[in-house]
């Protein structure tokens, strides 16, 4: 693992390698048959060890950072016209009818308007997380501004003195419980910390956004104005004892989330991390992992900022606003794609899953070095890990989980 300001060499990616893999990517993670060469002539060395998830004999899922992984096959319901990466030549149509329909539904809008955003029920324990222990909790909110009832997942501290919390965003599935609790299992690794654990469910597909429009598959979506203005009141108001410092972090797509919410709002967060993302959506490779995301869970990009020529895409931009990071504890993580001597063995032989996760890891590294030459050009410190092997699927995240608590929560105490 290398920090970023060690004399090592890290920026494995050439200038412009990123905008020429995507066509090359675009196959592999679009349900392509043969793994890259470079993942296949790789001799590897033993590595990371654990359990990646549900692994099954065919097809998988575009993304691997779901828990639940390696259950559909891949493709798009959305839109491929004139304002898609397709329509502009730099890659195939996506296809149609093959999302991942295994995925939990989205969370559909209320009947009956909400009003006011409010704590509706809470659930104290699920059997599930860490044998119903009670420090979990399942707060359901009613959103105003996305009029849905949606699930925010806690992990309190040991004791109620006052804690600073730090927010958990999820990948694409962004699954309850929580990715982050299974199978990250941040609870055990945070367990000699004295901080809250704030992990918002059932953000399917939706970047954590504001959506310009209502998506018939993936509902009203306004999760910046959700976890900036709407949330934070409800968890502060005294049922969870609060030092009044917050911390956001994210992995695959909610890393994304993650350094955009700190960007527009950078009065609410201290520290950022974020593992395995990729910062801006703005050139083909940033706009096909964007394309992914909200399309493979049955949405319409178009719905998210509008075509590529929108002045949204700008404004959403991790790596152009990177100067509003300024005066924050930084961590930012990624593999490189290249498989270790196991790897085959623990994804369970499962070539559609093991060329996605060797797919999306090497495009989160490119995206991962852009954001860190960035940083580096704005001469703003951050700490960047990267490890020289390693797919996109939780047993890589989850061995960036214990440095990214190092380099944080100094900042949050």
């Amino acid at each position: 693992m290398s920090h970023r300001r060690s004399p090592s060499a890290h920026r494995s990616f050439a200038p412009g390698l990123s905008r020429a893999l995507v066509p090359a990517l675009a196959l592999v993670l679009l349900g392509g048959t043969a793994a890259p060469a470079v993942a296949q002539s790789l001799p590897g060395s033993s590595g990371s060890s654990g359990n990646i998830g549900s692994i099954n004999d065919v097809g998988g899922s575009v993304d691997p950072s779901s828990a639940g992984a390696g259950s559909a096959t891949i493709g798009s319901t959305g839109s491929t016209g004139t304002n898609s990466l397709a329509g502009l030549g730099t890659l195939p149509p996506l296809g149609t009818g093959s999302q991942n329909t295994l995925a939990t539904p989205p969370i559909g809008m209320e009947a009956e308007p909400v009003t006011v955003s409010e704590v509706r029920h809470r659930e104290i324990g699920d059997p599930r997380v860490a044998g119903g222990d009670t420090r979990f909790e399942r707060w359901w909110i009613a959103s105003e501004s996305m009029n849905r009832v949606l699930p925010v997942e806690i992990w309190r501290p040991a004791s109620d003195a006052p804690a600073p919390m730090l927010y958990l965003l999820d990948g694409v599935d962004s699954p309850s419980p929580s990715g982050w609790l299974l199978p990250g299992n941040v609870q055990d690794a945070f367990a000699g910390e004295h901080v809250t654990l704030v992990m918002p469910a059932r953000a399917d597909g939706s970047l954590h956004a504001d959506w310009q429009n209502d998506d018939p598959v993936l509902s009203r979506n306004k999760w910046q104005t959700f976890l900036t203005e709407e949330l934070p009141p409800l968890l502060e108001s005294g049922e969870l004892p609060f030092t009044g410092t917050r911390g956001v972090a994210g992995l695959s797509m909610g890393a994304a989330s993650a350094v955009t919410l700190a960007e527009h709002r950078p009065d609410l967060y201290s520290a950022v991390g974020a593992i395995a993302g990729c910062y801006t959506a703005r050139d083909d490779l940033g706009f096909l992992l964007a394309k992914i995301v909200t399309e493979t869970r049955g949405g319409t990009i178009s719905n998210l900022w509008g075509p590529r020529t929108d002045p949204a895409y700008a404004e959403n931009d991790g790596v152009l606003h990177a100067e509003e990071l300024r005066g924050k504890t930084l961590y930012f993580a990624t593999a490189t794609g290249m498989p270790d001597a196991t790897e085959w063995d623990r994804n369970g032989r499962d070539l559609l899953r093991f060329t996605q996760g060797t797919g999306l890891e090497i495009a989160t590294h490119a995206c991962t070095v852009e954001m860190d030459r960035r940083l580096d050009d704005l001469g703003i410190p951050a700490r960047v890990d990267y490890l020289p092997t390693g797919l996109h699927n939780w047993d890589n995240f989850g061995r960036f989980i214990a440095p990214m608590r190092d380099t944080l929560m100094p900042a949050l105490r």
